[in-house]
């Protein structure tokens, strides 16, 4: 693999001050460096590296760390004090090592092994591209168009969310659009003047992706949709049942057919969800009540994280609910900037978490280890 520059093992290993567990932390540079959010698969080389971002010397690039011996290779070449917004995905492709990212509004697939940057679309004037997630037949990727709202609403999403309400009640224009990454070209595939965001594809079945109906939680009407990109139709998944009604953070299980999702009842606690894309096998189980904000994940219902508070806590599914929340480590990380949430996420055999913390003032990445034994981990204190 060629590489800009590499940096010797940053890595630092531990254990965690209430559970014992064994963290390992791998980046260890003074700046902020990070992996994406939740649902984005940065594994590669058959998950022996991890793409992730950082702004060491002064610039947004893409690096990858190659687990085993920690050194990290820097993939991309931005300058220092290049201040052009660039939006690195980092879910990559499945059929191949390519992986993607947005910068001043134009799609470029890049190739890990070579680094050749291919340019794949350019969002029409007037409107903001985001999101960019590889479809499970490798050729296609998914962006979101939101029209531009900066001439009348102030927002600044990555800072605790703010402009956030206001965007939800102009509903812009939103559109999906798959981009065919060997053609170069882009075809619409939904249109809806609401805000739209998170479009998921499944990780199994090329042609269905989740998107959802952005938002104050509270406020949206009916968050989870699912796209058949066969027919172009869009159908609601799991309804709102009650005013008020929290649902969010939706995510495929590995399986491709399932999507987890937790849902906060007034008056009746917290639960997590799982359904089939096509609304059937609805189960939502209890469990304890967690502050907001807070992101879950998980491979499948029997085991999933979440991050809320100040630490990294696993919830194991009995057969009827969720037994206590065991602290699995601290993060003691803030959640005020979107790049620095912990956004917990179990590797693909699931024996271990990843997550960001800016514990140390800048924020890392760590990888915390999973027991077989989820019961013997300290309850959470309430």
């Amino acid at each position: 693999m060629k590489a800009y520059e590499t940096y010797s093992s940053e890595v630092r290993v531990y254990k965690d001050r209430i559970s014992g567990t064994t963290v390992r932390q791998l980046t260890g540079y003074l700046c902020h460096s990070f992996h994406t959010y939740f649902t984005n698969n940065g594994w590669w080389d058959q998950n022996r590296r991890l793409l992730f971002c950082s702004d060491r010397g002064n610039a947004a690039n893409l690096f990858s760390i190659e687990i085993e011996t920690g050194e990290i290779s820097r993939l991309t070449d931005f300058q220092p004090g290049d201040r052009t917004q660039v939006y690195f995905v980092n879910d990559v492709n499945p059929k191949r090592p390519e992986v993607y990212f947005i910068r001043d509004r134009k799609l470029y697939a890049l190739d890990l092994l070579t680094l050749e940057q291919s340019h794949l679309y350019d969002a029409p004037a007037g409107f903001l591209m985001s999101v960019g997630l590889c479809g499970a037949e490798g050729r296609y990727i998914y962006v979101v168009l939101t029209e531009d709202l900066s001439d009348r609403v102030y927002a600044d999403l990555n800072a605790s969310y703010v402009g956030m309400r206001e965007t939800f009640e102009a509903k812009p224009d939103c559109r999906i659009l798959r981009v065919d990454t060997e053609r170069a070209t882009a075809e619409e595939l939904w249109q809806e003047n609401c805000w739209i965001g998170h479009a998921n594809p499944s990780p199994t079945r090329s042609n269905l992706l989740t998107f959802c109906h952005e938002g104050p939680w509270n406020l949206v009407d009916q968050r989870m949709w699912v796209l058949d990109t066969n027919t172009g139709k869009a159908e609601r998944l799991r309804p709102r049942r009650m005013e008020e009604e929290q649902i969010g953070h939706e995510y495929w299980y590995q399986d491709g057919v399932r999507i987890g999702y937790q849902v906060h009842k007034p008056g009746l606690g917290s639960y997590f969800g799982v359904i089939d894309y096509d609304g059937k096998n609805e189960y939502e189980a209890p469990c304890v009540p967690f502050p907001s904000p807070d992101h879950i994940h998980s491979n499948d219902f029997d085991l999933i994280v979440s991050d809320s508070g100040n630490s990294i806590k696993l919830y194991r599914y009995n057969g009827v609910d969720f037994d206590e929340a065991r602290v699995l480590c601290m993060h003691d990380g803030s959640f005020f900037y979107q790049s620095h949430h912990p956004h917990p996420r179990f590797t693909a055999d699931g024996k271990q978490v990843l997550f960001n913390s800016n514990v140390s003032g800048y924020c890392n990445l760590y990888l915390a280890d999973v027991p077989q034994d989820v019961a013997a981990l300290p309850k959470v204190e309430r």
